[in-house]
């Protein structure tokens, strides 16, 4: 392990200028270097193992294949007595399955009386044949107190990586609803324990907003991971942000929010990762909320609060993006605030011997006649990004900021490209696939140990 404190970057002003002369010829926009911490057989309830080598070992491990992070506690629907279909998308192929649910937001105990897994054909009804009974210590049922989570039993299933699953609960019962609202994708419920059930007759889409929302979100309920056992995967990379990396904006068409596109950065990442040689390939598990902040008064639990659960205990876990900062800053935060709970994050991390790539701040200006964004929130946006470029100790910077930004200038602050730009806060479609794209491959190959290279 490198000693943190004596990575001095004294090539920095080199690679910064290389970096932006690339930018400006069409070039990358990241200052990379490569990285491969040894894959991790996670244990059955939350927690953290070290690093072990699946390729070395030449066997199976366990990477985190689809996650989302819990923020809101819902209170209806009520689902009592009730079965929820939540369909996922694992980034990976492989040859055994794990869940994990979890009453993060919660104030009540859930008690879920059994659960499957299948593959999902059209609407909520399961490819006949494939729908799999899971266990949790042996058992059917399971009653979560709030705020836990809890794994099931590992099950042989044939994962296909993109393969859109189908994980079923038969909910007992529950007086809240653990949620991750910004899911974009339609999930279902019915009525009676129906979990078992290969058809997806009387099942009907949970609602699409939030409590106390105008906006179409369609989320998820309870689950929080999807695991998979695979044989060729070499890494677990965890995107850690808010709404840009949630996917806000991705599926927007006509002012309509459309589910089931899987048009987020991270998704169009996840699809180039698996076009890598097969000793390359790397899982993702996207960690974001939308609204979130590092430190407190954002939506769901803060950055700091939620990184072990959300990251550090993700299976195979071999790379962080980090993407926040934005939230703290409209919420009035300095930079000088945003800086020190960052460093917060890289050191835990480093701690772990992880590699952690940082993501500078997009722009945010917006025309007068638009809220949610001063001159002195681009001040304090403008001082983070130069701290991320010339001092922060990440591994490898990602630089949306250069690449999103060529829009107008409003009260002197940047705003983002006409071609990119949603909301003024978001990029459209256009906008997450170019970030997606532009991501440097070589950051996520194999190497000795993890190197700090800026």
């Amino acid at each position: 392990m490198h000693d943190l404190a004596s990575r001095r970057h004294t090539n920095r002003s080199l690679l910064l200028t290389a970096a932006l002369f690339a930018v400006d010829r069409g070039g990358a926009f990241l200052l990379a270097r490569s990285l491969f911490i040894l894959a991790a057989l996670a244990p059955l309830i939350s927690g953290w193992l070290p690093a072990t080598d699946a390729t070395a070992q030449g066997s199976s491990q366990w990477f985190s294949a689809w996650t989302v992070s819990h923020n809101v506690r819902e209170t209806t629907p009520d689902l009592s007595n009730s079965t929820v279909r939540m369909i996922v998308r694992p980034t990976i192929s492989g040859t055994s399955v794990r869940i994990k649910i979890e009453t993060t937001v919660g104030q009540s105990p859930a008690t879920f009386s059994g659960s499957c897994i299948g593959v999902l054909d059209s609407g909520a009804s399961l490819v006949p044949g494939t729908n799999t009974k899971l266990t949790f210590n042996g058992g059917a049922g399971l009653t979560l107190p709030p705020g836990a989570g809890a794994w099931s039993d590992p099950v042989e299933f044939d994962v296909k990586a993109f393969q859109r699953l189908a994980v079923s609960l038969n909910v007992g019962s529950a007086s809240d609803i653990s949620t991750h609202t910004l899911g974009l994708a339609t999930n279902y419920y019915a009525p009676g324990s129906r979990a078992a059930e290969v058809s997806g007759s009387g099942f009907t889409p949970v609602p699409p907003r939030a409590a106390g929302t105008t906006v179409d979100a369609f989320p998820f309920y309870w689950l929080a991971a999807v695991d998979v056992m695979s044989p060729s995967a070499t890494g677990t990379i965890v995107p850690f942000g808010d709404s840009i990396t949630d996917g806000r904006c991705s599926t927007t068409e006509n002012g309509v929010v459309l589910p089931d596109k899987y048009q987020r950065w991270t998704d169009v990442l996840a699809m180039r990762l698996a076009s890598m040689p097969v000793n390359e390939a790397k899982a993702i598990a996207n960690e974001a909320i939308a609204g979130n902040r590092l430190v407190s008064g954002g939506n769901g639990p803060s950055g700091l609060e939620r990184l072990d659960r959300d990251v550090l205990e993700r299976a195979g876990l071999t790379h962080v993006i980090f993407f926040e900062g934005t939230n703290d800053i409209t919420g009035g935060a300095t930079a000088a605030q945003v800086i020190a709970a960052t460093q917060q994050i890289i050191d835990r991390v480093h701690a772990r011997d992880i590699s952690i790539i940082g993501v500078t701040i997009v722009p945010r200006g917006r025309p007068e006649s638009l809220t949610g964004w001063t001159s002195d929130m681009e001040v304090q946006r403008m001082a983070a990004n130069a701290w991320i470029r010339t001092r922060a100790n990440f591994d490898a910077i990602v630089d949306f900021d250069q690449l999103l930004r060529g829009g107008p200038i409003y009260a002197g602050s940047e705003s983002m490209r006409p071609e990119f730009n949603c909301d003024y806060t978001h990029p459209n479609a256009a906008g997450y696939k170019a970030m997606g794209e532009a991501i440097d491959l070589g950051l996520f190959k194999t190497s000795g140990g993890r190197r700090n290279n800026r």
